[in-house]
């Protein structure tokens, strides 16, 4: 038999290999932008969870005030949770003081999250938490951090009502994702 053999000559393997690499090598920054958003949209998501526990709280606890007649009595900071472990395991009752430190009423609040959520770029849930007022201090607005359910000095004995939170910007723990695909940075969300 002296036919002719079928086949793939190697010129023709290194070319099929060489165009499957160009190929591959253009893939990586898409699948890496695809990474990328998906970890943005679970962070938005995150964090406008937190903000609606946040807003729930405020409400149930200023219709319990409101309720009582002492509405223009309080400040807005104490009808807000002391802490975000408050809003994930709250410990009844949390006594509402008035504009001149005198107990009004107290609000017995639900959990309003199952688990605190966690920033998807650390893997983990620490957030910077903003507190509407530090009475000892005589600032307007305070920062705080919270890191695995244990906040830190600037809780609730020296600050009052967490009003929103952000991300933690340390771009050692962030993994180096501190900036945004749209160029925000991820502290600002």
């Amino acid at each position: 038999m002296t036919g002719k053999r079928k086949g793939f000559s190697l010129f023709e393997m290194l070319i099929v290999v060489a165009i499957m690499g160009v190929i591959a090598l253009a893939a990586v920054p898409v699948a890496e932008i695809s990474y990328i958003k998906t970890q943005e949209t679970l962070l938005e998501n995150n964090l406008a969870t937190i903000r609606e526990a946040i807003l729930l709280w405020n409400r149930d606890c200023r219709n319990v005030v409101a309720a009582n007649g002492f509405l223009f009595k309080v400040s807005e900071s104490q009808m807000l949770p002391p802490t975000l472990e408050a809003m994930v395991n709250p410990s009844p009752p949390y006594v509402i003081d008035d504009r001149d430190g005198n107990p009004v009423v107290s609000f017995y609040p639900r959990p309003y999250l199952n688990a605190m959520p966690a920033d998807p770029f650390i893997g983990a849930a620490e957030w910077v938490v903003h507190y509407a007022s530090a009475p000892k201090t005589g600032t307007e607005f305070s920062v705080g951090t919270y890191a695995a359910g244990i906040t830190s000095s600037l809780d609730s004995t020296t600050h009052v009502g967490v009003f929103d939170v952000s991300c933690n910007p340390d771009p050692a723990r962030r993994r180096g994702f501190v900036t945004a695909i749209d160029g925000t940075k991820y502290e600002d969300w």
